[in-house]
């Protein structure tokens, strides 16, 4: 039955193609869609609360035909059956909704968006604005302000009724529909080392096909971020035999690989059937796995215990009193041996992973120190002209990079061994801060240019066998939080997300969570923030201001930390 909402929207959109109909026709969108259909056997709580968007009805316009289309994307369920109701037979084989997804701003009022059509009635175009898209692949980037999503419907009428004879693959849904329908998962992949698990942080179609499209994503291997800085136990080549799916009975989900080239070994069973397991643990209809491989079933005793995250310990590091100094509570304490830095013109401390050594700028940036926790005295190792916040990362490697960069940031090595690593992507840009996820395999980099946007990039590292940078960054970073007019300061917040001091298109700077691959989340509001750090779980959250004052971010609200006056705070790594 028709919502008395489309009943007005109709009669809308009938006086203005009346209006136009000499050259074109504008009108809108409801702001009403239905929340999309979601299958029963998903095995997500999620799914029964979803409705099933309304299918075309006799004697709609053109307008209505590509209006409910758009609204039904967010209706998934018989493989997006209502949506292709909207199309011609023909069209409804070959539109492909999963190809792409593109999000509308929270704020977007559907109503404002204008539609063209031609005189004829047989062609219909229309522009979006898009702060998001997910490829076909899951992975999501956040676009550049302005970003507009141009579309062309070609129509036809079929038994008499008008019809989509010609729509844009994917769907265009907004962000609260995005999470209704859509769910995060990361597919897990190696450090080079095989030291730690490394999250690939994907979206998929809620349904109960999911586990099998994220072993199927996982067989492909990892997104081109991250290229060359993360392995796979999993032959190139790899896929599902039999059926072709992953099936589930009784919360054991049954994963059936075909026969490779070359048996692997026990030891390649065991990390592929770690992979697989690591990624499929988190799904709620899932309590375990039974793999084959061949034929052959790969016992849970062949799996190794790789550790997922790099974990932080330690408290943060902050400049106090002229001293490095590490927070405790409500109070800080000066690092052992620390130097006065009064008349050094220091910045930007940082404290490695096992707190064997602090490093620091000093000179106004010009050069890069470094304190042993069992030594004497701080040392240079890199000089420079103006060199951003160093990062350490768990092979105790320090990165930094020039403020004016020409493509390239600076690796240093425990033994003081200097590397050049390229970033071609960097050339010509200000680089305003770098961190290293403490996994030590993807950097993120915070640079801006004029008459742009900050933009935050993240890429992976490429390393050797000893853990040393081995080749320069590739050149396919993914823009994070690339939605934002202005982003301040950023940290690691957990293997799969960032923290910013950033602002929205004319809003001020706030503490946002932004996830590597998805979208941003507001952390409420600080005064005049500065500096911002997170520790490996992303709840242990620290904002300074520029006057000094230090504030917690806990039971989503901040707090001001008493009798603490400091700077640059920075957590392990």
């Amino acid at each position: 039955m028709r919502t008395p909402r489309r009943k007005q929207g109709l009669r809308t959109l009938l006086l203005a193609v009346c209006a136009c109909v000499a050259l074109t026709a504008c009108s809108s969108i409801p702001t009403s869609s239905p929340v999309g259909h979601i299958e029963a056997g998903s095995g997500d709580p999620g799914a029964s609360s979803a409705r099933i968007p309304d299918g075309p009805e006799p004697g709609d316009s053109i307008g209505e035909i590509v209006r409910g289309f758009l609204s039904a994307g967010s209706g998934t369920g018989n493989n997006f059956s209502v949506a292709k109701s909207f199309l011609t037979e023909a069209e409804a084989q070959e539109w492909n909704p999963q190809e792409s997804v593109s999000l509308l701003p929270n704020d977007t009022d559907l109503d404002s968006l204008n539609y063209e059509v031609t005189s004829d009635q047989k062609t219909l175009t229309m522009s979006a604005p898009v702060v998001g898209l997910v490829d076909s692949s899951g992975v999501f980037s956040s676009t550049k302000p302005g970003t507009q999503s141009n579309m062309e419907f070609s129509l036809r009428q079929e038994n008499g009724e008008w019809r989509i004879s010609s729509a844009p693959n994917g769907l265009l849904i907004s962000q609260s529909e995005f999470r209704t329908i859509f769910l995060n998962y990361s597919l897990e992949f190696f450090t080079s080392d095989y030291s730690y698990l490394v999250p690939d942080s994907r979206w998929f179609l809620r349904s109960s096909s999911t586990p099998t499209a994220i072993i199927n994503e996982l067989l492909s291997g990892p997104a081109s971020y991250l290229s060359g800085s993360v392995v796979t136990a999993i032959p190139d080549g790899a896929k599902l035999s039999d059926s072709n799916v992953v099936t589930i009975e009784n919360g054991v989900a049954h994963i059936s690989l075909g026969s490779q080239g070359s048996a692997p070994s026990d030891r390649e069973k065991g990390l592929i059937r770690q992979q697989i397991s690591s990624t499929l643990k988190v799904v709620p209809s899932i309590s375990s796995i039974e793999l084959t491989i061949g034929g052959q079933a790969v016992s849970e005793g062949l799996q190794p215990k790789t550790d997922s995250s790099v974990q932080v310990d330690g408290p943060p590091v902050v400049l106090a009193n002229d001293r490095l100094s590490r927070i405790s509570g409500t109070t800080v304490a000066k690092v052992e041996n620390s130097p006065n830095l009064a008349k050094a013109k220091a910045s930007d401390p940082a404290v490695s992973l096992d707190d064997s050594m602090y490093v620091y700028l000093q000179k106004s940036g010009k050069q890069l120190m470094r304190l042993k926790a069992d030594g004497v005295d701080a040392t240079p190792i890199l000089e420079g002209k103006k060199l951003v916040r160093p990062s350490i990362d768990r092979f105790n490697t320090v990165w930094t990079g020039e403020a004016k960069n020409k493509g390239e940031i600076t690796a240093v090595g425990r033994e003081g061994k200097v590397y050049t690593v390229a970033a071609d992507f960097l050339s010509g840009r200000d680089l305003v801060d770098l961190e290293v996820s403490r996994d030590g395999t993807r950097i993120a980099l915070l640079s801006t240019k004029k008459d742009e946007p900050s933009r935050i990039d993240v890429v992976g590292i490429p390393r050797d066998k000893a853990g040393n940078p081995s080749n320069g960054l590739a050149d396919s970073p993914i823009e994070v939080g690339s939605n934002f007019a202005d982003v301040k300061d950023m940290s690691w917040a957990g293997s799969t997300s960032l923290v910013a001091l950033a602002a929205k298109e004319g809003a001020g700077i706030e503490p946002f969570r932004i996830g590597v691959t998805g979208p941003p989340e507001q952390l409420g509001e600080v005064p005049d923030g500065s500096r911002i750090a997170a520790a490996e779980d992303g709840r242990s959250i620290l904002v300074t201001s520029s006057s000094g004052e230090i504030y917690s971010y806990n039971s989503n609200a901040w707090q001001k930390l008493i009798d603490i006056a400091a700077k640059d705070p920075s957590y392990p790594g």
